[in-house]
């Protein structure tokens, strides 16, 4: 059942306080998550491949925490742009050197209408549920918003599976069966999503 407008926006809003140690991009992967491959447009393979709950949390992830990281005037402490600093660093790049290729005024704006067109999202995800355009439309959003991170897919499952698989292989290769075949993959097995929430981690971190 999915919760209300109100519910996750409460939810997002309480874990993005400062000493929140229970994030929603934390939880367990389960058989309806939703997986978000994004990179960096800056940085040349820095990949990342977080899941989270339902689609309505990986949108309340860009609206919440992508947004205020990338475009708040400096880089919050500990957050994912701050990461990038060092790597920007050894390319010649700096924050405020990246920060003067925008405007003010444009990055306001990017921020204004990002907002807006996430809490619409949103909405209509609410009330709807997941309809097929809503991944392109997140991606358009991401896109038009964000000066860096940009999101390239999106995976529901259990429908995207395969897709999903075909990206990052199969976590369960190389682990034969008892009559030496290969284990085929069960997404409703608490421990084949273990399997494969370690196995994103890993993708990311390579």
């Amino acid at each position: 059942m999915l919760r209300t407008t109100n519910e996750y926006q409460r939810r997002w809003r309480d874990v993005m306080r400062p000493g929140c140690v229970d994030a929603p991009w934390d939880e367990p992967l389960r058989a309806t998550s939703c997986v978000i491959h994004e990179s960096s447009r800056s940085l040349a393979r820095h990949e990342g491949l977080p899941f989270f709950r339902d689609f309505g949390d990986a949108i309340c992830f860009y609206r919440y925490h992508r947004i205020p990281d990338e475009l708040d005037t400096v880089p919050t402490p500990g957050s994912d742009v701050a990461a990038l600093l060092p790597d920007l660093a050894r390319q010649g790049w700096s924050w405020r050197a990246y920060r003067m290729c925008y405007r003010t005024e444009e990055i306001r704006r990017r921020r204004y209408e990002g907002e807006r067109a996430l809490d619409k999202l949103l909405g209509r995800y609410v009330r709807e549920g997941y309809q097929p355009d809503m991944d392109a439309k997140l991606i358009e959003i991401v896109h038009a918003t964000l000066l860096d991170f940009e999101a390239r897919a999106v995976y529901i499952l259990p429908d995207d599976l395969g897709p999903l698989l075909a990206k990052v292989g199969n976590p369960l290769a190389g682990c034969p069966s008892g009559d030496g075949a290969a284990v085929a993959f069960d997404l409703n097995a608490a421990g084949h999503r273990e399997a494969l929430a370690e196995h994103l981690l890993r993708w990311a971190a390579t």
